[in-house]
């Protein structure tokens, strides 16, 4: 009778830890079903507040999309197949109706897109140079301590959540309408923004390089640089020149505020002619960007390896 209810008994223990793992679980899928309701429920609510708020309707699109094409039609410019190449005659003016004419001042043009280039460059370099730096203290992981830690993330917070064009604002009224106003504002927007990306990358490295260092006797500084940087460099070196890419596009916006660049042009043929110049500049400057894209991708592809790709 004895070893039958020892023999019960051992029998009822597993299956009571078992019935107890079973309403737990139960438990615990209860309590992830709630949140889940009311997380979408939160969602939802969200949703029809923006859709209200901003006035999403599909009545209010589709009686505005016809006025997209009105004004497109009074940016085309009078092109006409006899003169479409003629030059310029002996006085020197361009032919109306050609490309010529369109294009009368090309080399302004092209003169204000080198000059957008290089804001972005120099900017993108000084960006990047500062969240480098910030991304290891930055880096949940990586960071020598708790304030070290919360102080590069909310610099790094603060530089990137104020737009482009308020710093170029900023920058303008402090040392004068030019170039370098846009280069600081977009550099410190790309420093918080490649931060947090760089950090987040830094989150994701391997451990065990770094174990080893330390099990060395290695400093901080020997750990991230032997360790962390040969990880994280090839994404360091994407995440930059997709940065990049972001950056000629905000050159050409904050030019609008006088901070240089192809975008103060562009301002200016819009706020003074609204005709075909308009359209003249916006080719370029997709162009341009185009151009800049297929470049990136095969310095991307040929610094990381066509084999990373595949």
């Amino acid at each position: 009778m004895a070893d039958t209810n020892m023999a019960g008994g051992g029998v009822s223990a597993p299956r009571d830890a078992v019935a107890l793992y079973e309403t737990h679980r139960a438990a615990l899928r209860a309590s992830k079903r709630v949140w889940n309701i009311l997380a979408l429920a939160a969602f939802a609510v969200c949703l029809g507040l923006s859709v209200w708020i901003s006035q999403f309707y599909p009545e209010r699109l589709a009686s505005g999309v016809p006025r997209i094409f009105e004004y497109f039609g009074t940016i085309i410019p009078d092109l006409e197949w006899s003169n479409l190449f003629a030059g310029r005659t002996e006085e020197g003016r361009a032919v109306p109706g050609s490309l010529t004419y369109w294009y009368t001042d090309f080399w302004t043009y092209a003169a204000l897109i080198w000059e957008t280039i290089l804001m972005a460059i120099t900017a993108t370099l000084i960006g990047a140079a500062v969240a480098f730096v910030l991304s290891f203290p930055a880096a949940s992981n990586l960071a020598p301590n708790s304030w070290v830690y919360i102080l590069s993330r909310r610099f790094l917070e603060l530089c990137r959540g104020i737009p482009e064009i308020l710093l170029a604002l900023v920058f303008v009224f402090m040392i004068g309408i030019g170039p370098l106003a846009g280069v600081i504002a977009i550099a410190i927007h790309t420093a918080g923004a490649l931060g947090k990306l760089f950090s987040e990358v830094n989150e994701n490295a391997s451990a065990r390089p770094i174990d080893g260092i330390t099990a060395v006797g290695g400093t901080w500084m020997q750990k991230m640089v032997y360790a962390v940087v040969p990880q994280v460099a090839p994404n360091f070196f994407s995440y930059a020149m997709l940065r990049f890419e972001i950056n000629v596009r905000a050159s050409s916006i904050i030019g609008f505020v006088g901070a240089g660049g192809i975008g103060q042009e562009l301002n200016r043929v819009i706020s003074f002619y609204s005709d075909d110049r308009v359209l003249a500049v916006l080719i370029l400057v997709v162009m341009t960007v185009t151009v800049i894209d297929l470049i990136s991708e095969r310095i991307r592809i040929g610094y990381i390896g066509r084999e990373n790709f595949s």
